[in-house]
């Protein structure tokens, strides 16, 4: 699973004004993918009395103790070793502070409780996020679900691919790295892979589809978020999920299509988008050919996976940059969501670090997962607040 409704629409680089908003006021640039400056750790530990407080529900309390399964099964994995320590965080303190939060999580009776042991046995380390002082932008992601066919004809012509055959993983400094693809060539070289334009246009891809979709810009969605639940034609229902990308940078669609003058400015969101390519869907392969990142993907038999390979949990799972923040740790988000009207609300919970996506590179972003269907839908493309995110580790 990854990403990002909100990234379809602007560059993560917004223009706010300081100060008043009177005449003069000056502006500032807020780079929420700023990079961490050579040696930067994306964590800042601060004192736990400053964790805001949670409120835990039973419905909560056991959704966040199935994700901490999750979370350990996982980690349970040799090849999990490969991504510690991160941010000076080993695999075993993860994994004794999962353990000791669904302990707490099942011991204490009130909110009150839970909240003061909290930050007594827990250290709390603050993302530094994009301007070193904590500001991180929290977007949406969901599950979309769409018709399918697994054999084309003439209304089922789009196809999401397997992961190709040829495509070697590889990883930084020793670290699992979705960014670094290769492609290895038939004398046993190796090269970039190709971006999507070079893949679509050369047909390389051909005899590896996995299944169809009869809209183009709904294949490119799936792309974009990396998992989809499908309704195929055979009346039965398809899981596909995230099996690697070309490795190459996730470019948002947004701003082409205000500077060629199909969406004003002004009314720019995730959903004028779709119904713009709804309308026009000759134009979708002339812009999304301008984001050069390709998604593969394999059947699953469980619901939406996560990049750690485990199912994602509406309300419980994140999406972060996994080459800076600890994989499967508890966090805290404080933030706020959209409710019902579309009206901010303030939100802080319990969620745990279980995904990543194309467009998260940094310690400024994180994508909060809101679940399946319609209503998810709209609050992942209405999702679009700053806040803290906090790293939770157990006591030494």
């Amino acid at each position: 699973m990854r990403t990002f409704l909100i990234l379809l629409l602007l560059p993560l680089v917004v223009l706010s004004f300081a100060g008043c908003k009177g005449r003069g006021a000056k502006k500032s640039v807020k780079d929420y993918n700023k990079p961490l400056a050579p040696g930067q750790l994306a964590l800042r530990e601060i004192d736990s009395r400053q964790l805001p407080d949670v409120t835990l529900t039973p419905a909560t309390r056991a959704d966040l103790s199935k994700g901490i399964a999750n979370s350990l099964a996982y980690l349970a994995k040799p090849s999990a070793d490969r991504s510690f320590p991160m941010a000076d965080i080993s695999k075993e303190q993860v994994v004794k502070s999962l353990h000791a939060l669904d302990e707490l999580l099942k011991s204490a009776n009130s909110d009150a409780q839970f909240n003061a042991e909290l930050k007594k046995r827990f250290r709390a380390l603050m993302s530094v996020g994009c301007d070193d002082q904590g500001t991180v932008l929290f977007t949406g992601y969901f599950t979309p679900t769409f018709s399918a066919s697994l054999t084309p004809d003439a209304t089922y012509r789009f196809p999401l691919y397997k992961r190709p055959k040829d495509l070697v993983a590889s990883d930084k400094n020793g670290v699992a790295d979705d960014t670094i693809a290769l492609q290895r060539m038939p004398d046993g070289s190796t090269r970039p892979y190709p971006d999507r334009k070079a893949i679509d246009s050369s047909g390389m891809l051909r005899g590896t589809e996995l299944v169809y979709l009869a809209d183009p810009f709904e294949c490119y969605l799936v792309q974009v978020q990396g998992s989809a639940k499908l309704r195929l034609t055979t009346g039965e229902n398809m899981n596909v999920g995230y099996a690697g990308t070309n490795g190459h940078p996730y470019r948002g669609i947004g701003q082409d299509l205000v500077r060629a003058g199909k969406i004003p400015a002004e009314k720019l969101s995730y959903f004028t988008i779709r119904g713009y390519f709804r309308d026009h869907p000759e134009d979708v392969a002339t812009y999304t050919g301008s984001n050069p990142r390709y998604v593969f993907f394999d059947r699953y038999t469980t619901e939406a996976l996560g990049s750690l390979g485990q199912p994602v949990i509406a309300n419980v799972s994140i999406a972060t940059d996994k080459s800076i923040f600890p994989r499967a740790a508890p966090t805290i988000v404080s933030t706020s969501v959209a409710d019902p009207r579309n009206q901010n609300m303030a939100y802080t919970a319990l969620r745990l670090d279980q995904d990543t996506g194309g467009g998260i590179r940094a310690a400024g972003h994180a994508d909060l997962y809101m679940g399946e269907g319609d209503e998810n839908e709209r609050r992942a493309g209405a999702q679009y607040s700053e806040g803290k995110l906090y790293y939770l580790i157990l006591r030494e």
